[in-house]
């Protein structure tokens, strides 16, 4: 039997009431009220305050995990880098225990008296959802104990993400067992569909998709004059280039070098003591970064490929980023990516003239495409000071900025 889940928490519904912050916009705390009353996916620009709606939405529900309830309310990201940055907001904004998680943390290896003594201690938990998925289908956190579920981008939400996991495993599966202990769905995004260029059928069927998984729905600000008032809107600007592809000797050489590392490390993996499946994954790892780096240096130039394998060689171990992959598949992984790096790197001579007034030379070397010219160019074209440009292509290529002087 399905049942709404709306039409469950009635009771609840009506004991919550709003508990809007004084500077809050109209049309955050006309969001507010809607969340209250309903599952909703806020839908609306970047900058426009999603994450105090959800701070307030927390507020108005705060009697009912506050401690010593066993409840507890889930704020999930999809980067570890948003974990800090939205537990700061909670703690700015409310006075509820805040707890903070993430992959290096160790909690992979966490049973379920730790994550008791977690949930004793904090009414928030903020964490990526790889991590609540992996504590619900262990049974050390139930759904059934979560009051409200905030899903930040929650434009993710498909396929095998754990976004759509936590959905379809845990909230869909309580929803229709006919109980209502499930807790209030909260997603926000900027973006309702993920891909581009989709005509208006397709678009209207991944919103209904989207509020369907998450049994919810969408909520956006239909006047668009009182969004203007607080959030500035861009101006489309078109800027064009000719693309003129890598020397092609060089190209062809980093081309065969790539090749050469994917199959070395593929034979390496026959090395190690691994099961069928691990080694598949690395594997297909392996050929899709490969593939990715060699895409890197058609459309970004030698230069910015480098910084694409520096930049996975040193990520943290993540599961939004590395999916499945078991610390060690990871660190194999990452050990390609480093070994990449080091092949770009040889093609960049020492000592290289970055200076701005040398970008074209080096465009023309291959070590950046002309759409990446085109792209700093525009930065630079921002009214700030001389040095301010510096700064800016400086920090967009990796270089010292006393280099450009």
């Amino acid at each position: 039997m399905t049942m709404d889940a709306d039409a469950m928490e009635t009771e609840t519904t009506d004991q919550v009431s709003a508990s809007p912050l004084h500077f809050a916009r109209s049309y955050q705390v006309e969001a507010l009220e809607k969340a209250i009353k309903q599952n909703t996916i806020v839908f609306l620009e970047t900058g426009s305050g999603k994450t105090l709606i959800a701070i307030m939405l927390l507020r108005s529900y705060a009697y009912l995990f506050r401690k010593p309830s066993p409840c507890f309310c889930v704020f999930l990201v999809p980067q570890v880098v948003l974990v800090t940055q939205q537990a700061e907001a909670l703690k700015m904004h409310t006075d509820l225990k805040v707890g903070m998680y993430w992959g290096d943390m160790g909690v992979d290896f966490w049973d379920s008296s730790t994550w008791k003594q977690e949930v004793d201690k904090y009414e928030v938990l903020v964490m990526t959802p790889a991590i609540l998925l992996d504590a619900l289908r262990h049974s050390f956190l139930s759904l059934s104990m979560i009051k409200v579920l905030i899903v930040d981008e929650c434009h993710h939400a498909g396929g095998k993400h754990p976004y759509a996991c936590i959905m379809r495993e845990f909230y869909h599966k309580e929803l229709n067992s006919g109980t209502s202990n499930v807790p209030r769905i909260f997603g926000m995004t900027a973006s309702l569909v993920k891909t581009k260029g989709e005509n208006l059928d397709s678009y209207w069927k991944k919103i209904h998709e989207l509020e369907t998984l998450m049994n919810s729905k969408v909520y956006t600000c239909e006047n668009e004059s009182v969004l203007a008032g607080f959030v500035p809107f861009s101006t489309p600007s078109f800027k064009y280039y000719q693309h003129i592809k890598i020397p092609s000797p060089k190209r062809a050489s980093l081309v065969e070098k790539l090749e050469r590392l994917t199959i070395k490390h593929r034979l390496s993996l026959g090395t190690l003591d691994l099961n069928s499946s691990t080694v598949d994954s690395v594997e297909k790892r392996l050929l899709r970064i490969s593939s990715t780096l060699t895409y890197c240096l058609d459309d970004l130039g030698i230069l910015l490929a480098q910084k694409a394998a520096q930049s996975l060689s040193a990520s943290q171990n993540d599961s939004f980023l590395w999916g499945e992959l078991n610390m060690f598949s990871v660190a194999l992984v990452k050990k390609f990516c480093s070994d990449a790096s080091q092949e770009f790197l040889a093609e960049i001579p020492q000592g290289l003239n970055w200076s701005v007034a040398n970008i074209n030379g080096n465009a023309e070397a291959g070590l950046l495409t002309l759409k990446t010219v085109c792209l700093i160019e525009t930065l630079l074209g921002y009214r700030f000071g001389l040095h301010a440009h510096i700064f800016v292509y400086a920090y967009y290529i990796g270089v010292r900025y006393d280099d450009l002087k």
